[in-house]
């Protein structure tokens, strides 16, 4: 006898492309496809977010609501109309929302195609600070990727039964990235002067350091220009290379930039930073801001890296500097293993379980 898959629904807005969010998203429904008792997809809502680029989810995606229209609640009602249309077409098991907005979309195209199935919120960033963030409270379930998140959701009225927290997966490597005998630091990610990433920090911390040192830039974005001049007024600029955005961040830097003394992370606020986990899981000591949410979570001081205080420069400027002169730093091996329970198979176990064991919930 052989048995249905359970046909999971991933539901999100236009994504850039480029981000995080867009990894762990294609390696979770990559990895449930690659399991027989599953069956899953994504449907996209078109948003006004500029695409950089579409390759993540390539073959993923089931459904394609256009946006047709600039106003919102037309486009928010067609959207709607076309998700219950697929649900009554293709009758998905488990809906899984990534964000506030497709939380709210989808409850209301469950309720419209009059088909049970379990709505699911997963966000990626601390909700509180979302768009409309009750929204997430239509759903029956929820995914944590942090303990930050989990208390979040609690407060916002989630039932602390129905948080689950899953923490964001790895994928684990045999790859070691050594290091150079020159302090040679990295940054990976979306090029904020300010606002998320604020790589300002990391400029202004740098200003200060003395002693020989390198700084790589994997990643791109609308700041970059300004980041360029900023460095440039710092008299910073030729110790800082750019790289743009790489389709393989990490195969890139293991084969060009092939040595890594520590990854840097000056975030103003994180979802649970994947970088951090991909760079571990390569032996590459961490330094990143103590921010909201994630880092805590995954770094333990002096074993895997450093915690500063958000926009703390002074404390920033402390720690690479200790860096630069020569302080001895954790083996490699030890870092790999401190990320082992976020290594993928760990993972899907912990997430397949829930999707196993949850039914649908009546709302009125």
């Amino acid at each position: 006898m052989t048995l249905t898959p359970i046909k999971i629904l991933f539901v999100v807005e236009t994504l850039s492309g480029h981000g995080g969010m867009e990894n762990v998203t294609r390696q979770v429904i990559d990895q449930l496809n690659g399991d027989t008792r599953f069956n899953a997809g994504l449907f996209i809502f078109e948003s006004s977010e500029q695409i950089a680029s579409e390759n993540w989810a390539n073959e993923l995606v089931w459904g394609i609501s256009r946006r047709f229209t600039g106003n919102p609640k037309i486009y928010s009602f067609v959207h709607v109309q076309r998700l219950a249309k697929f649900i009554r077409q293709h009758k998905p098991d488990r809906i899984i929302a990534l964000n506030t907005i497709p939380c709210m979309l989808a409850r209301k195209a469950i309720s419209y195609s009059r088909h049970q199935a379990t709505l699911f919120s997963w966000m990626h960033l601390p909700p509180k600070q979302r768009y409309r963030p009750h929204y997430l409270m239509l759903a029956d379930q929820h995914l944590a990727i942090s303990k930050e998140i989990k208390s979040q959701l609690v407060e916002l009225g989630a039932d602390p039964q129905s948080v689950r927290l899953v923490f964001n997966p790895v994928q684990a490597v045999d790859v070691v990235i050594p290091r150079p005998q020159t302090a040679r630091f990295l940054f990976v990610g979306r090029v904020h002067f300010e606002e998320q990433k604020q790589l300002k920090d990391l400029f202004d911390a740098l200003q200060h350091v003395r002693g020989n040192w390198l700084l790589d830039i994997v990643g791109d974005g609308d700041d970059r220009a300004r980041c360029e001049e900023y460095a440039q007024q710092l008299g910073i600029s030729d110790k800082i290379h750019w790289h743009g955005w790489q389709q393989n961040a990490w195969n890139y830097i293991a084969t060009h930039l092939q040595q890594v003394t520590a990854l840097v992370l000056t975030s103003n606020h994180e979802g649970f930073p994947l970088i951090l986990l991909e760079a571990m899981a390569r032996g590459v000591f961490c330094i990143s801001s103590d921010c909201i949410s994630g880092p805590s979570e995954i770094i333990s001081s002096g074993t895997n890296g450093y915690l500063f205080p958000v926009n703390d420069v002074i404390r920033l400027t402390t720690i690479l500097q200790a860096v630069v002169d020569g302080e001895v730093l954790p083996d490699a091996q030890n870092i790999k293993q401190s990320v082992m329970p976020f290594y993928e198979p760990e993972y899907m176990a912990r997430l397949k379980s829930i999707i196993l064991q949850d039914a649908p919930i009546e709302h009125s």
